[in-house]
């Protein structure tokens, strides 16, 4: 309970971060309308052919293009996780980060985010492929091995943009910070997600009430509007909370803007600077 207390009190402290820098919410926005617009365009082909002409294409043109849809959805994805963590972070060192400055500290690691997008999409089809071929307990085993990979790589984009490593060394420092956060990391993602979860709730009646009145429309704009307000709010909130762990963590350094009596009981020990 006592590790849930701090990771609340943390994501409060990474709120107040977040409103000294409301501009790092565009960045999810701006994140989520590529990935549709991707996935629109991979689409469209089949839409375009008919399910035929989809059919009648060999089965491996298919993996190919999963392959490289997966890895540009990665990439954008790391690449605008790494632009809010840079963001934060300068804010953090008591800078005043702007859309530029952190879209700038992002793109001088583009090689490296997209490296680790190709690892990623490779390691996701491989877990998605063996899942598909496996019965429940293999299903299950796939799933606890996709968690397993997905904590392990937790602060991946961080070491990646502040710390300039290699991919298989930041994938050991990764590893590291987490055993060090592993509980406020946790606690604070499932927290994020579970408060995430019930500001959609408002939302969801809302738009159960407009159908019931007929109003499509409205009710349509309303849930995508607001879905994609709380999801652009809760992923910078997230890249806030992440780049906190991982400066104390890696640095032993308080970040500005949070509590540093709660980071030092949140923390067993201070990790020496490298």
């Amino acid at each position: 309970m006592g590790r849930i207390a701090r990771s609340w009190r943390l994501m409060k402290d990474s709120w107040g971060v977040l409103m000294k820098d409301k501009e790092l919410m565009i960045l999810p926005l701006v994140s989520g309308l590529l990935i549709l617009l991707i996935c629109a365009t991979f689409a469209a082909p089949v839409f375009i052919k008919g399910t035929e002409w989809a059919e009648s294409q060999p089965e491996w043109t298919w993996y190919v293009a999963t392959f490289v849809l997966y890895v540009i959805l990665y990439t954008i994805t790391f690449f605008f996780q790494a632009a809010v963590i840079a963001g934060a972070s300068e804010r953090m060192n008591g800078g005043d980060p702007t859309l530029g400055s952190a879209l700038g500290a992002a793109s001088k690691r583009l090689p490296a985010l997209l490296l680790w997008g190709v690892v990623a999409a490779t390691v996701g089809l491989i877990i998605r492929a063996i899942e598909e071929r496996s019965e429940i307990a293999g299903k299950i085993a796939m799933a606890i091995v996709g968690a397993a990979w997905s904590l392990a790589t937790f602060f991946m984009v961080p070491v990646l943009v502040m710390e300039k490593e290699s991919l298989g060394g930041s994938f050991k420092r990764s590893w590291a910070i987490f055993k060090e956060t592993w509980g406020e990391t946790v606690a604070g993602s499932l927290g994020l997600g579970l408060v995430g979860f019930l500001f959609t709730l408002p939302v969801a009646l809302l738009v159960g009430l407009l159908l019931q009145a007929g109003l499509v429309v409205p009710a349509i704009i309303l849930g995508v509007l607001g879905l994609a307000a709380i999801s652009c709010l809760f992923s910078a909130l997230q890249g806030v909370y992440t780049a906190a762990l991982y400066r104390y963590a890696s640095v032993g350094e308080v970040p500005m803007g949070f509590d540093g009596e709660l980071f030092k009981t949140a923390f067993r020990q201070k990790k020496k600077r490298r």
